[in-house]
């Protein structure tokens, strides 16, 4: 059989060091799932590690590099969330060189772990379910929305110049209102002023025609005063005339007078009589007018007065809305400059959205279609997550009892657990001896790095082999240094598979590498760096893996 040589080999060393050469694949194992496995070596791990000897560069530009050969490994990762509850495991079937089985048992979980674990799945298949719902009512909801987004961008582009050169007319419009505020304003207070300086208030009230009316009514007063004491002295010399007359007519009677001077007398009195009537109703008349007269120069007088008032108040009144007019004006100003402002500044804006709202009419369908998208990747992420935890429920049920069995025939070339242990995320739950393929791991430098890329062919040369160079392969090309400290001493390393379906190579053997190629350039280096990234191999990355071997 093929292993009966790992079994020799590794019985000549302590089970400890068994133990450590097996585990030192354990951290490739969790990253990849395949990793390459020393199982024996010809001398001490120090000795081995100074086999690996850096590069060296040939004049025709091919180089090479030595290492040791070792086999390659291959994991069994979990299909389910080990990290989800606490997961422990009660007992280990099997241990590190066993042959084993598709289907053999390797270790038991206990039942409270596993039942905890499918109490998990239980709930966060709910809870994925109702994320998935979520995501279809949102995806319908969001449709709806994108759709009236896409309508309402397209209205925006074919309105975009429209609306563009509306708002600039509104702008002008604002500008013309601001300074046609100011012009009305300078043009009224000019009105006042004016107003006040020509004297149009005077007129307004009529205070000249008011002032004839207090001349003119005044005149016919002095007029009626004149009448009326002409008219007095008339009277009163009536009324003298007739006493005088009645005085003589009683001196006549007593004197003892005829009866035709007495009759004379007589008629005269009476006449005087009349006279002094007539007096006294002129009298009367004169006085009549000259209260008239008086009272019509008095009425003259209050409207005069009423004018003057009147007037004095337009004035006043004038003057405050001066006052006012030009203190509102420095406003008036500010408003025009802002307008104007405005109207310069915000064009660019204006424009900027014009042609936003035209770009955004341009991509408003792809806009859409990836609105869309987006809403569809939510939920067909919920419905991968629905799907994957379902995929994890059914690979947990699967194990029945809590017992994880092989998934391959083979030997064990690590067991990573041991009763007690808790279960690790991206932890293998064994690796398991790939004898078809052995591995060489050679340090190149990093002048020589960019020159290779993963499946290159090389020419492996094995130490104490009769069959010559053989063909190998570039298996995996690390993208962070493994050694040196200055730009001249820096390495990577490479890791070169040889088939091995025949049986005929052995491991902890040195190998000798040669690439043959020709250097590619830097951005080469990064996209073989990239597409060959592989994991730093070592004792320390297994403890922190939780690896463990006998």
């Amino acid at each position: 059989m093929k292993i009966a040589w790992v079994h020799k080999l590794l019985g000549k060393y302590s089970k400890k060091f068994y133990g450590i050469l097996a585990g030192i694949l354990t951290a490739a194992v969790a990253g990849s799932g395949v990793g390459y496995h020393v199982i024996a070596a010809s001398g001490t791990a120090d000795q081995t590690e100074e086999d690996t000897q850096i590069d060296e560069t040939d004049e025709d530009g091919s180089f090479s590099g030595t290492g040791t050969t070792q086999v390659k490994t291959e994991s069994q990762l979990p299909d389910f969330s080990v990290n989800a509850v606490t997961m422990t495991v009660e007992e280990v079937y099997v241990e590190a060189g066993s042959t084993v089985a598709e289907g053999d048992a390797l270790f038991k979980i206990d039942d409270e772990s596993m039942a905890d674990a499918k109490a998990y799945y239980e709930d966060a298949i709910s809870d994925a379910k109702t994320a998935l719902q979520s995501a279809q009512i949102n995806f319908e909801s969001g449709v709806l929305e994108a759709e009236s987004e896409l309508s309402s961008t397209k209205l925006a582009a074919d309105t975009a110049q429209d609306t563009y050169d509306a708002a600039v007319s509104e702008l002008s419009v604002k500008t013309s209102e601001a300074q046609e505020a100011y012009d009305e304003a300078v043009e009224e207070i000019s009105d006042y002023q004016d107003a006040i300086d020509n004297g149009t208030y005077y007129t307004q009230v009529g205070i000249n025609e008011k002032q004839s009316a207090v001349d003119a009514a005044q005149a016919a007063l002095t007029e009626k005063q004149t009448q009326l004491s002409d008219a007095q002295s008339s009277s009163q010399a009536a009324k003298e005339t007739y006493a005088a007359d009645m005085a003589n007519l009683k001196t006549q009677i007593e004197a003892g007078a005829s009866y035709t001077d007495l009759a004379a007398l007589a008629d005269q009195l009476a006449a005087d009589y009349t006279a002094v009537q007539e007096a006294a109703d002129a009298l009367s008349q004169s006085q009549t007018e000259a209260e008239s007269a008086n009272s019509a120069l008095q009425l003259a007088n209050q409207t005069f007065q009423k004018a003057v008032e009147e007037y004095n108040t337009k004035v006043t009144e004038a003057n405050e809305k001066i006052a006012e007019l030009t203190d509102e004006l420095e406003k008036l100003s500010d408003a025009c400059d802002e307008a104007e402002r405005n109207e310069t500044t915000a064009q660019p804006a204006l424009l900027q959205q014009y042609e936003e709202a035209v770009l955004e009419g341009k991509y408003a369908d792809t806009e859409y279609e990836a609105s869309l998208e987006t809403l569809q990747s939510a939920v067909d992420e919920a419905q991968d997550t629905l799907d994957e935890l379902k995929e994890q429920q059914s690979a947990l049920l699967a194990i029945e009892d809590g017992v994880v069995c092989a998934d391959r025939d083979g030997t064990l070339a690590s067991v990573t657990y041991e009763a007690g242990d808790t279960l690790i995320k991206n932890t293998a739950f064994a690796s398991y001896y790939d004898l078809d393929t052995i591995l060489i791991s050679v340090e190149v430098s990093q002048n020589d790095i960019a020159k290779l890329a993963v499946g290159d062919t090389v020419q492996v040369q094995i130490s104490g082999s009769r069959m010559g160079a053989i063909d190998g392969t570039v298996y995996s090309i690390a993208s962070e240094k493994t050694s040196g400290g200055s730009m001249s001493n820096v390495t990577y390393a490479v890791i070169v598979a040889v088939d091995n379906t025949d049986g005929t190579l052995t491991t902890g053997v040195q190998a000798t590498v040669k690439f043959e190629t020709q250097a590619t350039g830097a951005t080469e280096m990064e996209e073989t760096k990239t597409a060959g990234k592989t994991e730093t191999i070592g004792a320390s990355e297994t403890e922190e893996a939780g690896g463990k071997t006998e």
